[in-house]
């Protein structure tokens, strides 16, 4: 199926949910794989016979669920399979929304005496008939209106402007999308088309910095801390007049789409590509950087520097941090609010790491982020309407978990969650107009197409900050509900959703050890990447469980067949906490216990010495060699590890690379240590 859309004449994608979830995007066309694919990994099951079929369904229950739901919203062509198939069966009977669906539905039957007899009990069924061969039906399909024409002599950026609607940057795209009131950006919510062409939010001192270094070069990163305006800064320059040539923005792009935007402008030589996340979307960028034609704009948080810059290659001239905040600019940006600017300047003395989205909307309400936060969940738990099906806490907390992994909240999703308590969709509806001040309609334009709402906190930084005044009850109750009841298939974006969905960071404070544990089985059953079990050892590694940890960490690391990383970092941390932890009887046993301690910094010099990330690697490495010698005195083993680490921190920042100034500030502390250490030996 995915050779049909790889043509270059296509101008739709082909998205297999399996990889992507539900990705309900212009352009592009959703593929379930209910038997599984050759295309998949070697060991991933394929089933063909009735029992394979029919245990498919019971194991993977969720998928058919979905499919069913799925042909219950849209009229349903059935082409090419047995009604007397099980899993077609489980499809059309299996399903209440289904069986409830007043869609219309059709059957294609080969035209044959002996199918007629079966025509009668296909029509009893509810279906309308085709009878036809398949070169029937795709030649009389073809001569439709809705089929695609050729058109002989094409306006090459009219093609660009079909084929990207919602990308390609033009005179419909800036009038196209929601129009609101500015104020609705200030009060914390992500900048939108319509805020950027009216001009009302003003440009920063980064602006005309970042101009220069885009015009010097065909690759620039936009980083900083959370909040610090990287969106709206990169919608700024992706819609200025200052920069020439064809211009595409995608907050969100597939591979596929990559594949499609490279082969289109080929032959242009002035095509810039703004892309925002770029941690959702190294595939892309992968495919993007092979054409040299293409000047790419990128924005990430700095957090993520260190997993993107592998795909980047990319010198620190051509890096801008825009964490740091000027004073200047926060005072123009006040001024265009019509505020005074000293409450800005307060808040910016009183704490060190405040990002522009903070100081803006704390100027604009008078309120702190996290306050605001606390009171709206204060306001949750007490509101009280006999009307509502729906718990407000478990919405609010649902629709920021989704949020916190990067994407929003479908209806689709809302609705199989909440299947068990709910009638229809005006339940969830009813639920978020009483939420509308802190859950908002998501702004990305570019990846979601118009058939239902998706729903995402104001900001990806109320999102994250909302975690830290939840109860932990509430989290890890949305947590296992939303795995037991929302399959991969109807996850918007399930590629980039699964990156931090089960992130130890999240269910360390979600879980207790017990209810922690369960979780992961729970999700290793059907997920045995051994991606799962580094966040399961590192969540034990968390709640003090070494030995736990040690097994999961263990097992991923071979699974991975050492090749990760990331995994072999965790599986060095672990190896020493395990160890540097444990006492001694004798001096055979702490011979035994040196040894394996080195194994642990042997695994980070290989990663040093392989892995571009290797801030990462060198930070690991000094702290463990500090412990050591904070453990065992000076010994042999400890000259070594305090050598060997100022010698990599002296390498590393002496280098030209870009570090992230809170990376920076503790490598530096480290090396300070270390070199105190060396000299009172």
């Amino acid at each position: 199926m995915e050779k049909i859309y790889d043509s270059q004449e296509s101008s739709v994608n082909i998205s297999d949910t399996a990889i992507y979830g539900s990705l309900e995007k212009e352009k592009v066309v959703s593929l379930y794989k209910l038997h599984g694919s050759v295309t998949y990994p070697v060991g991933s099951r394929m089933s063909f016979t009735e029992t394979e079929l029919t245990d498919l369904f019971i194991r993977d229950n969720k998928l058919f669920e979905t499919v069913s739901f799925k042909l219950s919203t849209a009229p349903t062509i059935f082409w090419g399979t047995k009604l007397s198939d099980n899993n077609i069966m489980q499809i059309i009977c299996n399903s209440e929304a289904y069986a409830k669906s007043s869609m219309q539905r059709w059957l294609v039957v080969y035209p044959d005496e002996k199918n007629k007899e079966f025509i009668e009990d296909y029509i009893d069924l509810g279906f309308n008939i085709i009878e036809a061969d398949t070169k029937e039906l795709i030649n009389y399909l073809g001569e439709q209106s809705f089929a695609r024409v050729d058109e002989g002599d094409k306006n090459i950026y009219k093609e660009y402007r079909d084929k990207f609607p919602t990308s390609f940057i033009c005179n419909e795209l800036k009038k196209s999308g929601v129009k609101r009131p500015v104020v609705d950006f200030f009060a914390g919510a992500e900048p939108i088309i319509s805020d950027i062409v009216s001009n009302n939010v003003s440009r920063t001192s980064y602006y005309t910095v970042l101009l220069g270094t885009i015009l010097k070069g065909n690759i620039t990163l936009i980083t900083g801390i959370p909040g610090c305006g990287k969106s709206t800064l990169l919608m700024q320059l992706a819609f200025s007049k200052e920069l020439s040539g064809r211009k595409f923005w995608f907050n969100n792009i597939i591979e596929q789409e990559a594949v499609k935007l490279v082969n289109l402008v080929r032959d242009d030589e002035n095509v810039t590509v703004f892309i925002d996340n770029l941690y959702n979307n190294v595939d892309a960028l992968k495919v993007l950087r092979k054409n040299e034609n293409i000047k790419l704009v990128l924005a990430e948080r700095a957090l993520n520097y260190e997993y993107v810059k592998r795909f980047l290659n990319i010198s620190s001239d051509r890096i801008v941090d825009i964490s740091e905040l000027n004073k200047n600019d926060v005072q123009v940006i006040c001024k265009s609010m019509n505020r005074s600017s000293s409450d800005a300047f307060d808040l910016m003395a009183s704490n060190e790491n405040i990002s522009l989205l903070e100081i803006v909307f704390y100027t604009a309400t008078s309120t702190q982020i996290q306050e605001r936060i606390k009171s709206y969940v204060r306001d949750l738990k007490e509101y009280k309407d006999n009307s509502l099906k729906i718990d407000l806490l478990e919405l609010f907390v649902l629709v920021n978990y989704t949020s916190y992994c990067g994407i929003p909240c479908s209806m689709d999703m809302m609705y199989f969650y909440f299947s068990d308590c709910i009638e229809s969709y005006k339940d969830i509806l009813y639920a978020l107009k009483k939420m509308n001040r802190i859950i908002v309609e998501s702004t990305d334009y570019d990846s979601i197409g118009k058939n239902q709402d998706y729903k995402e906190m104001r900001s990806k930084l109320f999102a994250e900050k909302s975690f830290n005044v939840l109860e932990a009850s509430v989290i890890a109750k949305v947590m296992n509900k939303f795995l037991d009841k929302v399959g991969i298939h109807i996850i918007y974006r399930y590629d980039i959703f699964k990156r931090r969905a089960y992130d130890a960071d999240l269910t360390k404070k979600a879980f207790c050890l017990e209810d922690g544990i369960e979780f992961y089985e729970k999700i290793l059953k059907n997920n045995k990447s051994p991606y799962i079990r580094h966040q399961y050892a590192l969540f034990l590694q968390r709640k003090k469980e070494y030995d736990l940890a040690w097994s999961q960490i263990d097992q991923a690391y071979t699974e991975s067949k050492k090749k990760i990383f990331s995994i072999a970092n965790t599986h060095a941390i672990i190896m020493f906490e395990r160890n540097i932890i444990s006492e001694a009887s004798d001096q055979r046993e702490l011979d035994m216990l040196k040894k394996t301690i080195e194994k642990s910094f042997l695994t980070l010099e290989f990663c040093i010495t392989q892995d571009v990330r290797v801030n990462y690697h060198i930070l690991t490495y000094a702290r463990n060699a500090i412990r050591y010698y904070e453990k065992y005195d000076w010994d042999n083993y400890a000259e070594q590890y305090v050598e060997s680490a100022l010698k990599q921190l002296d390498i590393l920042l002496n280098s030209e690379e870009y570090i992230f100034h809170g990376t920076l500030r503790e490598l530096k502390n480290l090396q300070k240590k270390l070199v105190m250490i060396k000299k009172s030996m």
